[in-house]
This record gives structure tokens, sequence and C-alpha cells, in this order.
């Protein structure tokens, strides 16, 4: 049941723990998400709302922590008396970086979930053939919001990613919002929010990361230089590097932008970020990317 002291709520568990509601934490758009304590343990609390998959994020969590990731660990989940799913997750240490070597952890820790074997992952699985068609069905709506050069050049990142064979562990929605840096090279940071991972493609992660970047959502006036700071830690390693060539990397970022185009066309969560906003960034990366 819910109690309510003031402005805390209070949250019995399953196992007759006591789970106090503090204040919203700033962000998110799928999900309520509140700062919380059990006993004197702080923990973040997130209640499901609209396009909210927190089932799919304890599932993630969990093969995550086993395999090794930096990632917050399930305390608790359950259903709240009026219906919505919550999940209780550790409160992690770290903060949102605007700086160039905070963007190269960024890129480097996210680089870590190749390491990670897909052999028995429960994450969805998306081959190319299933990406690429989902995405030209992304593109054929939006198409007529898109002036014709722009379109194009989407179609032709489409065919680039399409022969892309080679899958792996991605997080699905990675931005400075959702990574804690350590502020340390010799510390990994910890990658937030699991909702949308999957086994699919590798580079949808660090183009999706690269656009988020130039939409520089943080205000850090310096979106070039955050952006390239993060393609350096994901490339580090000579085996990314061979499969993620400029070509594929222009490609991968535009993808992400035809991404953020539908998904603001479709689900215009938040009213200032239009469609039109996130095409703009796309056809000045992809004006100065030439």
């Amino acid at each position: 049941m819910v109690a309510y002291l003031g402005d805390v709520h209070v949250l019995s568990l399953e196992d007759g723990r006591a789970l106090e509601l503090g204040e919203r934490t700033k962000g998110g758009t799928k999900n309520e998400t509140r700062y919380g304590t059990i006993g004197t343990d702080p923990v973040v609390v997130k209640i499901q709302r609209a396009h909210g998959r927190l089932r799919d994020e304890e599932a993630a969590l969990a093969f995550l922590t086993a395999a090794g990731v930096r990632v917050p660990r399930v305390v608790a989940a359950g259903t709240t008396p009026t219906g919505e799913p919550f999940l209780v997750i550790t409160r992690e240490s770290g903060t949102r970086t605007n700086t160039p070597e905070g963007w190269w952890r960024f890129g480097r820790d996210l680089a870590c979930l190749l390491d990670v074997s897909t052999d028995t992952c429960p994450f969805p699985r998306i081959t190319a053939t299933e990406f690429t068609a989902d995405h030209r069905e992304r593109l054929d709506l939006v198409r007529p919001l898109l002036a014709p050069s722009l379109a194009a050049e989407i179609d032709e990142a489409i065919a680039v990613i399409s022969g892309t064979d080679h899958l792996v562990v991605t997080h699905g929605d990675p931005g400075s919002g959702n990574y804690l840096d350590s502020g340390n090279d010799d510390e990994p940071g910890v990658l937030l929010d699991w909702e949308t991972a999957s086994v699919s493609p590798q580079g949808i992660d660090l183009g999706r990361a690269v656009f988020i970047g130039l939409m520089d959502l943080g205000r850090s006036g310096i979106p070039d230089q955050l952006t390239a700071a993060l393609v350096r830690g994901y490339t580090a390693r000579a085996a990314v590097a061979a499969r993620l060539d400029s070509a594929h990397l222009r490609a991968w970022t535009t993808i992400a932008g035809l991404q953020f185009i539908h998904g603001r066309f479709t689900q215009p969560l938040v009213p200032e970020r239009t469609p039109k906003v996130a095409a703009r960034v796309l056809e000045t990366y992809l004006a100065n990317a030439r």
C-alpha cells in the first residue's frame, strides 16, 4: 500500500521493507523517476508511465550485472496499488558530464558492451535485414516532412548499413543523460536506462550517442568537441575501428537522426523538441561531414 506523509510517499515492498519516495529527478518522459530510501540505503525508484518498459529494464540490469557491466543493481520490483509497474535500483555515484574528457570515458565505457556475449543474452534480437526494413518504414512515414536532399541522404545511409552482419549488445539510447561519469580514467562510469536494450547491428549505439551529442541537449556549447572525444573513446580498439570507418559512422549517425525525427513525430512528448529541430541538426551534420 501507499501512505502519504506530507510530500513523501511510503511504499510497502513485498518483503515488508518500507520504501520512502523523495523528490523527482530531472529528465525522463517514459517514467516518473524519484530518489528514495530503504532504511538508510539510497535508491532510485522508477514508476512506469506512457511508453515505459520497466520489466524489460529489470531483465536487462540483471543480465548485465551478471556479465560484469557496471550498471545499477535491481533492489526490488512490483506494481503500485493503482496498477503501475515500478522498479527500485541502486543509486549510483557519478555526474553528467559536458567535458571532452568525460565524453571520451563515455565512449570507452559504451564500447565495453562489445565484450558482452550475445549467446545467452535475453534482449530482443534484431538482424540487419529487420533493422533496415523497419527504418525504411520510418523514413516513408516522415518523408513528407523532409527536404528531398535529406531524404536521399537517409536512403543512402540505410543502404550502407543494410549489409551489416555483426550483432552486438546495444544500449539503444546512449546519451550523456544516461551516463554517470566517474571523473577518473581508471574507474568506469555507469550506463543508465536500459529499457530499449537489444542485440542489434554494431554501430547504432555510437551513431545515436553522436547524434544526441550534436543536439547539445545539455547546452554544453561545444558539441563537436564532445562527439569527437566520444568517437575517439569508442574506437580506441582496433577491432572496433575496423568495423566503423568514417562512411559507416556517417551512416549510423544519419540513421540515429532518422530515429529522432520519427520519434518526435510519432511521440511528441516534449513540445519544444520537434521533428524539424532534429532534421536541422542532421542536415548540419551531413553538410559538415562531407
